[in-house]
């Protein structure tokens, strides 16, 4: 469809919060450039490891682009909060806002976003839903029985393999106290260019909505594709292959629990009872977030079910289950970018390359579980706050 007539206001938040960030990266590159350390978009020591697509061309390179691209981005950003522009005057700011996601959405971030997000889940998500769970799951005479038997079983572990011993818990802590240490500051910069990539994506969707007289909220009047029962055809298939894709990671954790460990030595699983630990806690975290992915097509994903305390019977909020679903699929999508660098070498086709690419299958997962967060969207969705348009069937 061409881009016709005038755009609508897209509110000043979101391009400011861009200008902003842009210009932090404006400076960092600059920085870079005139020979600042701690460049976070190299190489990573000690072997090398090109984790960013952006590695792949020097360090001069990079950080002009992304001076030059921070530095244009600030005017850019706050552009997008005009309502004069015409069509066809409009147009080159949608190609240079295509051109900021590529850099900052696709080349500059990594596999990194991803790791970090996984310790994050474990050290803060996996407690806080063990507890809620808990108390929800009390709080009900049917799930009081399934409560105690996963007490049983947490019981047992403990007695036969030493899992949530205090050293193990040492361990961990300490392991966590070192890491700034040795990683320094390119984790922060490798998130915030993911988020900035993820802002100028919402400025240019925003954008093409707006030009092509389209409601800003919901992008309404929309393919066919897009309507309920459509969505929940193509939706059921593209959820059930997002609940398992995490499944041959999780289950391979979950072998850490036996005596014969697949693809590890039991021995030094043992001997690091730290490592151990925060890797079951990985394994069930890919665990539950299949489970969780499943409630996109089942009732409870709709309805909070009985033992989930405070809110139990309650409509679940499409929000709640969209907004994480689609920050998981775009971290999963540009952690897939980041795989290409990783396997850029003649060598790239090995056996262990390939495994990796079957237990953490990133482009499949994050592309099904975009495509199963869509699905639900647009089957639950209803009349339009902002347009007023109704859902049609």
């Amino acid at each position: 469809m061409s881009i016709v007539g005038v755009r609508e206001r897209t509110g000043t938040t979101l391009p400011v919060l861009v200008a902003a960030l842009s210009l932090v990266y404006a400076i960092a590159g600059l920085a870079w450039l005139l020979g600042a350390g701690g460049y976070a978009f190299g190489p990573v020591p000690p072997d090398g490891e090109r984790l960013s697509l952006l590695a792949q061309v020097p360090k001069e390179v990079g950080a002009g682009l992304i001076a030059v691209l921070g530095i244009l981005g600030v005017p850019a950003a706050i552009g997008h909060t005009r309502t004069e522009w015409s069509a066809s005057a409009y147009r080159p700011l949608l190609v240079f806002t295509a051109l900021q996601v590529v850099v900052f959405g696709l080349l500059a971030p990594s596999v990194t976003v991803v790791i970090l997000a996984g310790y994050l889940l474990v050290l803060v998500g996996l407690p806080a839903g063990i507890v809620w769970l808990v108390v929800g799951a009390w709080r009900q005479p049917a799930t009081r029985v399934l409560l105690l038997a996963v007490a049983v079983v947490v019981v047992a572990v403990e007695l036969t393999t030493g899992l949530f011993d205090w050293a193990a818990f040492r361990d961990v802590a300490g392991g966590i106290a070192g890491v700034p240490a040795k990683v320094g500051t390119t984790p922060l910069f490798v998130s915030g260019a993911f988020l900035l990539g993820c802002g100028w994506a919402l400025l240019g969707v925003r954008g093409l909505r707006s030009a092509r007289g389209r409601c800003l909220r919901c992008g309404r009047p929309g393919a066919s594709w897009t309507r309920p029962e459509s969505a929940r055809r193509w939706g059921f298939w593209a959820t059930i292959v997002a609940v398992l894709c995490p499944m041959p990671y999780a289950l391979l954790r979950m072998t850490w629990l036996l005596p014969n460990p697949i693809g590890f030595d039991a021995d030094e699983l043992n001997a690091e009872p730290g490592i151990k630990l925060f890797g079951l806690g990985l394994g069930l975290i890919a665990l539950a977030s299949g489970i969780v992915t499943l409630g996109l097509i089942r009732p409870w994903g709709e309805v909070w079910p009985r033992w989930i305390p405070f809110v139990a019977g309650r409509p679940v909020p499409i929000k709640a289950a969209v907004i994480p679903g689609a920050v998981a699929a775009t971290l999963l999508l540009v952690s897939s970018a980041s795989l290409i660098g990783l396997l850029w070498s003649p060598d790239a086709a090995t056996a262990e390359n390939i495994l990796f690419l079957l237990i953490l299958p990133f482009p499949l997962w994050g592309a099904s579980v975009g495509l199963a967060t869509a699905a639900y969207y647009y089957r639950r969705r209803g009349q339009c706050t902002a347009c007023r348009e109704p859902q049609l069937t």
